[in-house]
């Protein structure tokens, strides 16, 4: 099976410890999230804020890994809708070997009142052009992502961490709101941090069963993904434990798992699996 983890830190486990365990696991390639811990002011590094405050991110590490490993490795970048430069950040970014999307954080109050008044057009009509996935971490707000799918028909959205609310009780989130977005068909879902959220089972996870299955009723297989966010998630379910439970989820038929596990992301992604020139001697 291809197995394409959606999301992980990979910074912070460093390439080849990371490349280690991928082996380890059978994952074959990793959308790679460069983040570290978050700073006073919020802001998550690397990267640095310009002159109107905005925090523009940067991957270094990503990108070399990308460069390093174009058959394990591709990256996305987390980028600020009140970026000034944000046409020519993303014009930059999309020439990058590996690069293969875009994320937008709405968290805080001042982040979630644009959101919620369209405020992310402009980044949105930056990312247009270059036809490359939009993944947005919106708890609480799923519902305003409504007007962009509309607005936006082309782009291709993923909601992230199941858009499950960070500030539920562990195991306790609802994914009613994000369920309720699949009715737009350019509206991708990602199964991340699902044991932090929605369980409140050990390994297995038998209580994820019948929530997973629910958003693949909802979505169709073709538009849900799996990601591990495994240096986040880790303290509730190692590297293994997320990938083998859905592997071994009995709800889920083994066309589905190899959808969700790697084809969704291969498809939106526009990331085909490595295969190495041969060389014919005369």
């Amino acid at each position: 099976m291809d197995i394409v983890d959606t999301q992980v830190h990979a910074n912070l486990l460093g390439t080849e410890v990371t490349l280690a365990i991928m082996d380890a696991l059978g994952i074959q390639g990793l959308l790679y999230d460069e983040c570290a811990e978050a700073a006073e002011d919020g802001a998550l590094y690397p990267g640095y804020r310009l002159a109107n405050r905005a925090f523009r991110s940067i991957g270094p590490n990503a990108e070399a890994a990308a460069l390093r490993y174009p058959e394990r490795f591709a990256f996305l970048m987390r980028v600020d809708p009140l970026d000034p430069g944000i046409e020519c950040w993303i014009d930059t970014l999309s020439a990058a070997p590996g690069f293969k999307a875009l994320r937008t954080l709405v968290i805080d109050p001042g982040q979630g009142a644009l959101f919620e008044s369209g405020g992310h057009d402009r980044l949105l009509e930056a990312a247009r052009p270059h036809n490359i996935p939009v993944f947005v971490t919106c708890p609480n707000r799923v519902p305003h992502l409504a007007q962009y799918a509309e607005r936006f028909p082309d782009i291709q959205f993923v909601i992230d961490h199941c858009g499950a609310a960070f500030d539920a009780p562990p195991g306790d989130a609802t994914i009613d709101d994000a369920m309720a977005m699949a009715r737009y068909p350019n509206v991708a879902y990602k199964w991340a941090h699902a044991p932090s959220f929605l369980s409140n089972t050990p390994y297995p996870f038998p209580d994820l069963d019948r929530k997973l299955r629910r958003a693949v009723d909802a979505f169709g297989p073709e538009r849900v993904m799996w990601a591990s966010d495994y240096t986040a998630s880790r303290r509730r379910a190692n590297w293994g434990e997320s990938l083998f439970a859905i592997r071994h989820c009995p709800s889920l038929s083994a066309e589905e798992k190899t959808w969700i596990l790697g084809r969704t992301a291969r498809n939106l992604l526009k990331w085909h699996p490595f295969e190495p020139t041969l060389s014919i001697s005369s």
